[in-house]
């Protein structure tokens, strides 16, 4: 298994960024993306409506172009996360985790024995590489990343448990369905938020996990680096082509404007 530079460079503090892909399904998008200078590719299969196969070409892309493929799961069930690693994903992110069950949970459907309970097949979750059984098994389950997601208040509430389950990379917010959950829809600047946000750090941040934020715009994300996340989400395939797009009309309608 290819070395996780995400998962390396996070333990070293240091800041990776990358963005979901909800929409595409052509691999040049994958290139395109590595090219561009981006760490991770987030696959979305929670709210996209990418099938497993579609996953697996662009997981494979990202590999060849040393981009590190990560897939979100629609739910925590061991089906849907051993089939997405078993495209050759280097992580997976669980949403809507919300106690410490639920976080051994997913440590064991993503590690393979001693460490959990993940079987064993395919060719591509090694990267079609012909590898020794043992050498695989550890290999994966020191490159794969585990990121669990908090989304609710239930889920801040029982932060200290979560995180204290080994194994764990990162905790990820999801800033739109916590601050529902938290009664202030969408306000991401409001203080409740940022306390929040600041409690989740501060659990997090000792104990050797990363935590991530996402954001659609680049710039919005420094607040976030500034209280000390690194994983940082910044936008989205489907969002990048609709900013491109208004700013084309609104700049075409300058000069287009007596027509």
């Amino acid at each position: 298994m290819q070395t996780n530079r995400v998962k390396a460079a996070l333990r070293n503090q240091q800041a990776v960024a990358g963005p979901f892909i909800n929409e595409a399904r052509s691999v040049s998008l994958v290139k395109v993306m590595a090219l561009a200078g981006f760490d991770f590719l987030l696959f979305d299969t929670e709210h996209a409506m990418h099938d497993m196969e579609t996953i697996a070409d662009l997981v494979q892309m990202a590999l060849a172009c040393d981009i590190c493929p990560l897939v979100r799961v629609t739910d925590l069930a061991y089906p849907l996360v051993a089939r997405a690693l078993d495209t050759g994903a280097q992580g997976v992110i669980i949403p809507r985790v919300e106690t410490r069950d639920q976080a051994e949970a997913a440590i064991s459907f993503i590690k393979y024995p001693p460490l959990g309970r993940r079987g064993a097949g395919g060719d591509a979750r090694n990267g079609y590489e012909r590898r020794d059984a043992k050498a695989a098994v550890d290999e994966s389950n020191a490159e794969t990343m585990a990121i669990l997601q908090i989304e609710t208040q239930l889920g801040v509430e029982n932060l200290e448990e979560i995180a204290s389950v080994p194994e764990v990379d990162v905790i990820c917010l999801g800033p739109l369905d916590l601050s529902i959950s938290l009664g202030i829809p969408g306000q991401f600047a409001h203080p409740v938020f940022i306390e929040t946000v600041q409690q989740i750090v501060a659990v997090c941040l000792p104990l050797g996990i990363a935590c991530g934020h996402v954001e659609k715009e680049a710039s919005a994300l420094q607040r976030w680096y500034d209280i000390g996340m690194r994983f940082l989400v910044c936008n989205s395939d489907g969002n990048m082509i609709v900013q491109g797009a208004y700013r084309d009309v609104a700049t075409l309608r300058t000069f287009r404007n007596n027509d």
